[in-house]
């Protein structure tokens, strides 16, 4: 892969700086293909050409000590390059915890002599590649703290690239700073152990892994950000009803009562059409009101309707959990419901004080939610959940 110019080529890096052993051979084997690196980064490396040589390259550590909020310094020290220098190396770039130097001279010593300092002196990297495991836990752990209640299954429905690529991308980004941290103790541990250092380990073997899990992890990442942004800018704004071209899937106030509706204008009577790879129809219908019912008590209620048009029954089975969380402040506590003739399986549920009512109606990949407020306890289940599941099942 060349870009820019001829001088200047980038390829893709099959191992991370915290495999130490085999980041410094790739770069030897780069140099003697007459390829010499300028810059390091975790994805791509950037090299220059030339005529091949042989050049030995050593990761050292960027710093000995610190805490998880300092930042890691770009270069080292003057004092050190100037030292290093006179023994023949020079620096090159820094990556995470570590600085890259290059000897095109034999002769010149090795920058680390005694494994056990060497491995003192990667405290900080096995202290970074801890906090970067614990943070990838930690942020996946909240993810699914906030969208596991009521959100995960809806989330997958509504927006299935977006949720593919976001944990794509938190599985990646954890499973690469495990094996970070799996190296770097490696390593340290047989540094410890007086292990002299294989600098012309045999990288070929898991190139394919790291290369395989970055180009994941970093592709996920980015087309999330794109899927979302997308999502954002045709995220559908709620309507008036009568711009809805063709009839409700479910019954709105008006087909509930024989009484006279009067519209609350103050308050929402919209509807929100959406659609998704895996449902083609998504509906949010919302209306309140006052239906007058004749010699009976006036009835004063608003109705939220959620409708899900899925591509497979199981879809909508998994969306149940979620829509009923999503109203449990309101309604938690499970009602018996009457017989309704064409439904998979339904499901009713009430508040303490029995104002709130939801009903959740499944149709093969069909799924339902309605939640209705009934203060004087006139429109409970018996009456209103045969309504509901009649016009629900005749527009399927």
């Amino acid at each position: 892969m060349k870009l820019l110019n001829k001088e200047t080529v980038y390829r893709l890096v099959p191992c991370p700086c915290y495999d130490v052993e085999a980041c410094e051979s790739w770069l030897t084997d780069m140099a003697a293909q007459g390829l010499f690196v300028e810059a390091l980064g975790r994805t791509l490396a950037r090299f220059h050409r030339g005529l091949p040589q042989t050049v030995r390259y050593r990761l050292t550590a960027a710093r000995l000590k610190g805490g998880w909020l300092d930042v890691v310094p770009s270069e080292p020290l003057s004092a050190e390059k100037a030292l290093y220098a006179e023994y023949g190396w020079e620096f090159i770039c820094s990556q995470q915890e570590f600085f890259l130097y290059a000897c095109r001279n034999p002769q010149a010593p090795e920058l680390h002599t005694d494994p056990a300092v060497q491995a003192l002196s990667l405290k900080m990297a096995r202290k970074s590649a801890w906090w970067a495991l614990i943070g990838g836990i930690a942020v996946l752990v909240v993810q699914f703290a906030l969208n596991g209640q009521g959100r995960l299954a809806r989330l997958f429905v509504e927006m299935p690239l977006l949720s593919c690529c976001m944990y794509l991308y938190f599985f990646g980004a954890l499973f690469l700073a495990f094996r970070d941290l799996y190296n770097i103790l490696r390593f340290s541990r047989r540094l410890r152990g007086g292990y002299v250092p294989d600098h012309r380990k045999n990288w070929h073997p898991t190139a394919w892994v790291y290369r395989i899990s970055r180009g994941v992890t970093t592709c996920s990442f980015f087309l999330a950000i794109l899927v979302g942004f997308s999502i954002l800018v045709q995220t559908g704004a709620s309507e008036p009803t009568k711009n809805y071209q063709g009839p409700l899937p479910f019954a709105t106030l008006q087909d509930l009562t024989d009484g006279t509706l009067v519209q609350d204008e103050d308050s929402y009577n919209t509807l929100e059409v959406r659609s998704s790879l895996l449902a083609p129809t998504i509906l949010e219908y919302r209306e309140s009101g006052v239906i007058l019912q004749g010699t009976e008590p006036p009835w004063d209620t608003s109705l939220t309707v959620q409708y899900f048009d899925t591509r497979a029954p199981w879809l909508a089975q998994l969306l149940v959990n979620d829509l009923h969380k999503e109203r449990s402040i309101l309604a938690d506590e499970p009602q018996r419901l009457p017989d309704l003739p064409g439904m998979d399986t339904a499901y009713a549920y009430s508040g303490k004080d029995g104002v709130f009512r939801q009903l959740i109606l499944v149709q093969g990949g069909r799924i339902l939610s309605v939640l209705w407020i009934d203060s004087d306890g006139t429109q409970n289940f018996d009456r209103l959940a045969p309504r509901f599941a009649e016009i629900f099942a005749a527009s399927a």
